[in-house]
């Protein structure tokens, strides 16, 4: 079940008007925070954490959290965490060390003052949250969310803002920047604690907005209730709930602030239906239903689109490289962002048509006389469905090759379903396996099959780089070649380095190809007769 901290306001109550941000996405009435936390402030555990339990009924002043009992210092907060921390040599260190308490998950024999707490990191989030002044509250600061475009709509309204002049911080699956430093982390998007230490950097560098992918079933279980958001983003569909708990989607909300705003698919009636329910300010988007913002697609083709954008009784043209429908609907999102902000629509459209490449989102590769290769991060079943769909209406004359890769992400009714869709808008399949996923690879592979009516159209090639060969080497040059990497746990840096990887294999067959066409030709036109030798 998620939690809500105890700072939050009920998100029932009336909105006020979203007077609060001007169009440099500043709050009105707070000026950027130029100096960092005065480091000899003393803070109440008991204050912060009003739920905890004190046994010796004694509150714990501190300066500062220690990242372990070994480094603990004086006037610090030392944690222990079970099944990672031994009791005892916590307890000693922390002791001899002069800390001034301990957070726990249990009741530990100490001579020092000790706090239980039930869950260790929901817990350093608030205090976090607490130490660094609500970094939150500083900035605008966005969310996005949903079950596809998400990266996305992160990178989409990041540059928005950032070519308007606002310094911006972003983080998600394909990278980071902390208002000055862009980065492929070797980590995954921050939650709980972390995530409020980045927002504090963000606000020492002087940003004004941070945009952020967050994710539904961490919302679930509380990582983000420290965090405070003005707006929120709902991308693709709502997702279901395994349980009986709460959808992540209600959690989320949970932490809209007081006088923020959801900005919602119209397209989506379930993810609306959720959202009126909870009572908070909701503006909407879609390409197929009315909404506040619309996009219609007007032309696709050579991997370029061409977009009607529209707000009331105003509209926009731009084109971008990044197609589809899928995409269509993330371009509104940012462009409701914009508008919030109280931007021009024919600014924002100008601005959004900037950004023309999303490494592992539609990322086209092509050349002359070649196949087209395009590479997907698929992940989900909503993502492969709509990059299938988009790249089947822009194939052109050619053939739609679709290379899947199994990974442990999808469970057995998502394959079968991944099976029924690429049988659908795909004309070769190949089937084949992340590089780690190669020893059950023949049972997954089943898995996918049994969506699938006809078999004999589905080829299994256990290595991705053979499978990516073949496929190379046997489509014709209008053909386009779809490849999933599906690798959902990897980091920006992991992510990055995979999508570097696929595309020099791609640019190898290509090399490949033209020296057998060269070669083939020289063949072709015959022997050379040397008469004098």
């Amino acid at each position: 079940m998620c939690q809500r901290s105890s700072h939050e306001e009920d998100h029932n109550s009336s909105r006020d008007d979203h007077s609060g941000w001007n169009s440099r996405g500043q709050r009105e009435g707070v000026e950027p925070n130029n100096a960092s936390h005065e480091s000899e402030a003393t803070f109440s555990l008991r204050t912060i954490m009003p739920a905890g339990r004190f046994p010796a009924d004694t509150d714990i002043h501190f300066k500062s959290v220690a990242e372990s009992s070994s480094d603990s210092a004086p006037g610090q907060l030392t944690v222990y965490r079970i099944g990672q921390d031994c009791p005892s040599r916590v307890v000693a260190e922390a002791t001899a060390r002069g800390a001034a308490g301990i957070l726990t998950e249990q009741v530990l024999p100490s001579p020092i003052p000790q706090c239980i707490v039930g869950d260790i990191d929901i817990a350093l989030a608030t205090i976090a949250a607490e130490v660094f002044d609500r970094p939150d509250r500083k900035l605008l600061n966005i969310a996005v969310v949903g079950s596809a475009g998400k990266t996305t709509s992160t990178l989409l309204i990041a540059s928005l803002l950032r070519s308007s002049g606002i310094r911006t911080a972003y983080w998600n699956d394909l990278g980071d920047c902390d208002g000055i430093v862009q980065s492929t982390p070797k980590s995954q998007v921050p939650t709980g604690a972390e995530l409020v230490n980045w927002l504090a950097e963000a606000v020492d560098n002087q940003c004004t907005a941070s945009v952020v992918e967050i994710s539904e079933e961490l919302a679930r279980h509380g990582k983000y209730d420290s965090v405070e958001f003005d707006m929120i983003v709902v991308t693709g569909s709502a997702t279901q709930s395994n349980d009986f708990g709460p959808t992540g989607i209600h959690c989320v909300l949970e932490c809209l602030a007081s006088s923020g705003v959801v900005i919602a698919p119209a397209d989506d009636q379930r993810a609306i239906r959720i959202i009126r329910e909870t009572g908070v300010r909701m503006v909407t988007y879609g390409v197929r239903k009315a909404a506040d913002v619309t996009t219609k697609l007007i032309e696709q083709a050579d991997g370029l689109t061409t977009l009607i954008v529209s707000h009331r009784d105003t509209s926009a043209v731009m084109e971008t490289p990044l197609c589809g429908a899928a995409m269509a609907a993330n371009h509104a999102a940012a462009a409701m962002v914009g508008l919030l902000l109280d931007q021009p629509l024919h600014a924002i459209a100008e601005r959004l048509g900037q950004l023309s490449v999303i490494p592992g989102r539609g990322q086209r590769l092509s050349q002359h006389e070649q196949p087209t290769a395009v590479l997907e991060t698929g992940g989900t079943v909503d993502r492969v469905t709509q990059a299938l769909r988009t790249h089947r209406s822009m194939k052109g004359h050619g053939k739609l090759w679709c290379v899947f890769a199994i990974s442990d992400q999808l469970g057995s009714e998502d394959l079968a379903d991944v099976g029924e869709k690429m049988e659908r808008f795909a004309d070769r399949i190949v089937v084949t396996s992340t590089p780690t996923n190669k020893t059950n690879f023949l049972a997954r592979s089943h898995e996918i099959l049994d969506g699938v009516e006809k078999c004999v159209g589905f080829r299994l090639v256990a290595d991705r780089t053979r499978a990516v060969d073949w496929v190379m080497q046997e489509a014709s040059a209008n053909d386009t070649v779809v490849i999933f990497t599906n690798e959902g746990d990897q980091t920006a840096h992991q992510q990055r380095s995979d999508l570097r990887k696929l595309r020099r294999y791609v640019e190898l067959n290509w090399q490949v190809r033209k020296s057998e066409a060269k070669a083939k030709s020289k063949g072709a036109a015959g022997p050379k007769l040397s008469i004098f030798g």
